[in-house]
């Protein structure tokens, strides 16, 4: 405060002793002053004017001019203490001087220069270059004069700190809000950022930091190392408030991609609204196919199929992908068995039968499918009444599901494979399965052309299945 006032006294010359001569002092505060005039013998008495081509011409020579400065009524803020010395004094405390004039109402938040009476921290009482009469250019330098955080080191800047406009979101003086700012957090953001207001449908599903308005939970208001000048990249950003999702990451054996890469989180979820649960951004399975449309390789180094390209080419599919419920099957962040399935599923082509081992099929299709020997309601798939799927499971080499299903999709009905890969070489084994009006057939290299009628049995040739694994 007192190096303000005693450059404020300092330019008018009022702490020169008596007998000193006007000299370059008087206009120390001014950093553009002009060179001293001549030395001259300082008034003794009552002037009329402070301003002459000898004295104090500076202060009348700035850009900008507080009023009484302009005016030349010195003595509106000056009285005399000593004419004979030429000395002079304020007229009231510095708190007090300036709000005698301008009356700025203080709010709950007040600046703190104004809540100490430093106005000269800020202003320059008698002129300027600069608006407001500033000591300096206030897109510049005279914010970060006191806040010296160096938001120049950081990648992403909001754009009116970029440019140094403070005054866009802050008051200089004081606020109704924290951090001195003009509106409430979320009023005063989409006052730039307009399209994050969700309009419409879009309002059925709003991020919980959102609804809230507390936009600065998730975004720095002034830089950040992090795209957006998100306070950390995603998804580390997420998980500080996704607990559930954090702990399921970390003890997982098998991790999503999308997840850990790019956009992390925001590529599948809208950070702000969503017409859709869980702030989804499209509807499965488009949302999963922005990603599968092409041929992927897991951390493992397994190539996995372009799904967008076979679901477009198989019309014959699942019931989940039917009904846009990829996660019917899979868990989109992180799960415990392969290909992030919710449960358990065995990923040979042979497999003992064991319920447990095919926990995920039956979290839709009834046990009794393959646990019944004999039954004309439980499945399509028989020979008469006898239950081929009964017949091929249970075998002490079991074929699994995925040795005759296609569990994604198929041109066949029921989506049956065409071929199957078999062994570590991948060899194709064909199926070759052809639907009749009462059954099938096929021909596939792991035994001779076989077909079955639920109408009228087809004789096979003898088979023995083993119960061996049957609960």
């Amino acid at each position: 405060m007192w190096i303000g006032l005693c450059r404020w006294l300092g330019t008018c010359g009022w702490l020169v002793a008596t007998t000193t001569l006007v000299s370059s002092v008087a206009f120390a505060a001014g950093a553009d002053a002009p060179a001293a005039p001549p030395a001259t013998a300082k008034p003794t008495k009552v002037t009329e004017t402070c301003v002459t081509e000898v004295c104090h011409g500076a202060i009348v020579a700035r850009k900008v001019q507080h009023g009484p400065s302009a005016q030349q009524k010195c003595l509106a803020c000056h009285q005399y203490a000593d004419p004979l010395a030429h000395h002079f004094q304020l007229v009231s405390e510095p708190n007090e001087l300036c709000r005698k004039c301008h009356n700025i109402a203080l709010r709950t938040t007040v600046h703190s220069p104004v809540a100490k009476g430093q106005c000269t921290g800020c202003h320059d009482p008698h002129g300027s270059d600069f608006k407001g009469i500033l000591l300096a250019d206030p897109t510049r330098g005279l914010c970060v004069t006191c806040h010296k955080q160096n938001f120049a080191s950081k990648k992403f800047v909001h754009g009116p700190v970029a440019i140094g406009a403070c005054i866009l979101c802050h008051e200089p003086h004081s606020s109704w809000q924290p951090k001195l700012l003009t509106q409430t957090p979320d009023k005063l953001c989409v006052g730039c950022h307009n399209e994050l207001v969700p309009k419409g449908d879009e309002a059925r599903h709003v991020h919980a930091p959102v609804k809230d308005g507390n936009c600065t939970a998730c975004h720095d208001a002034h830089a950040s190392d992090a795209k957006y000048q998100l306070r950390a990249a995603a998804p580390a950003l997420c998980l500080n408030c996704h607990k559930d999702t954090a702990k399921l990451l970390a003890s997982s054996k098998v991790t999503h991609g999308a997840v850990q890469d790019g956009a992390g989180c925001a590529a599948c979820h809208s950070p702000h609204f969503s017409q859709l649960p869980k702030l989804q951004r499209s509807t499965q399975p488009q949302e999963c196919l922005a990603c599968h449309d092409k041929p992927l390789k897991t951390a493992a180094g397994v190539t996995l199929t372009n799904l967008a390209a076979l679901l477009k080419d198989n019309p014959q599919q699942h019931g989940p992908i039917r009904e846009g419920a990829c996660t019917a099957c899979h868990q989109p962040h992180a799960a415990e068995n392969f290909r992030l399935l919710t449960s358990e599923y065995p990923p040979e082509f042979y497999a003992s039968f064991n319920l447990d081992r095919y926990a995920l099929c039956f979290k839709c299709h009834i046990p009794d499918l393959v646990l019944k020997q004999q039954g004309t309601g439980l499945t399509r798939f028989r020979n008469g009444d006898t239950n081929l799927h009964w017949l091929h499971v249970n075998r002490e080499k079991g074929r699994t599901c995925r040795a005759c299903h296609e569990v994604h999709a198929s041109k066949n009905p029921f989506h049956i494979r065409d071929s199957v890969p078999f062994g570590n070489a991948g060899w194709m084994l064909e199926i070759a399965y052809k639907q009749t009006p009462a059954g099938g057939g096929c021909s596939p290299g792991c035994h001779t052309a076989r077909a079955y009628d639920r109408d009228h049995p087809i004789a096979q040739p003898s088979t023995a299945p083993s119960t061996k694994g049957t609960p």
